[in-house]
Parts: C-alpha cells; structure tokens; sequence
C-alpha cells in the first residue's frame, strides 16, 4: 500500500511541472505560456542564478593597539547626569548618576563616586537632603590610585512641599 502511493505521488508530481512554451500570437508577437499551444516550440529555462554571500573579515585589533589603548589610559570621564545647575525632584532623596567613561572601564579597576565630599558606595545615593549639592566621579586602578576625575556638578534637590500635597478625602 505504502509503495503504490509513493509511485503515485512521483508520478504526479512528474505530471505537474510544467514547462514553458513559445510561441507567436494572433497580433504577431512572442508570447510564452505554459500551456502548449499549436506552433508552440518548448523553452528551456536556466536555473535561477543564485549568490551566496561572503561573510566579511572583521580583523582582530592588533596586540600593538590593545597595548597602545592600555597606556593612554582613560580619555574621558563626564557625568552626565545631574546636569550641571540642574535640579532633581526626589521626595526621597534618592539621586542616581550617570557617567560616560572611554575607553571601558577596564578589569580590576573602579568608579567611586564623591558627593559633597564625601565618597559613597555605588552610584545611586540615597537620602540627600533637599538644597546644593555636588558629585564628582573618579576611577581608581587596584592599587587605589587615581587614574581620571570628572569635572564637579553642581544640582539642586527639590522635595515635594507637603502643602502642595493632596490630602485623601475620608
């Protein structure tokens, strides 16, 4: 049973490829059909051309580069949040800085962050009064040297007045 519905199939999917016929209309000009029709010459299709593209080279940067970016150090270390003489609204204090450090920072090395003189675990610091206050960041080598300090930002504090505050109607 499984081998007459095998022949079957084959035979049918012989008889369903169809070809492709040229041949001259009743204007006079070529048409192709894929029905054979009388006069009709059949055509030989070529294969579809098909490409297969190159994946591109990425090179390897050169161990002379790598040693190279190693001993110019850090380039540029920037807060970019808060914005300088900008202020933050924060009921709880909570205040987190955001940096740009090129090139990465780099293993065994870290950032320490400096808020109002004082350095502070992390990058998010909570419990900041409301007023001025200044953050600066500075990266540190495992020995604890200073590598590169950011310029100082100044921002101010807001807290929500508790006058302004929607009292819940009972």
């Amino acid at each position: 049973m499984i081998y007459r519905i095998l022949i079957l199939t084959l035979l049918i999917t012989g008889l369903a490829q169809a070809g492709v016929y040229k041949y001259i209309n009743k204007q006079g000009k070529v048409s192709y059909s894929d029905t054979p029709v009388e006069g009709a010459e059949k055509v030989t299709v070529p294969p579809v051309m098909t490409y297969q593209a190159v994946k591109p080279i990425t090179p390897e940067p050169a161990q002379e580069e790598v040693e190279k970016q190693q001993q110019l150090g850090y380039q540029r270390l920037e807060i970019t949040w808060p914005e300088e003489q900008g202020t933050v609204r924060s009921n709880q204090g909570i205040v987190s800085v955001k940096h740009i450090l090129e090139p990465a920072l780099q293993t065994g090395h870290r950032l320490e962050l400096i808020v109002d003189g004082q350095t502070k675990d992390g990058l998010t610091v909570q419990g900041l009064e409301r007023g001025e206050h200044q953050v600066q960041l500075r990266v540190l080598d495992t020995e604890k040297t200073e590598l590169l300090t950011s310029p100082s930002v100044t921002f101010y504090l807001q807290h929500q007045s508790k006058l302004q505050q929607t009292k819940s109607k009972k």
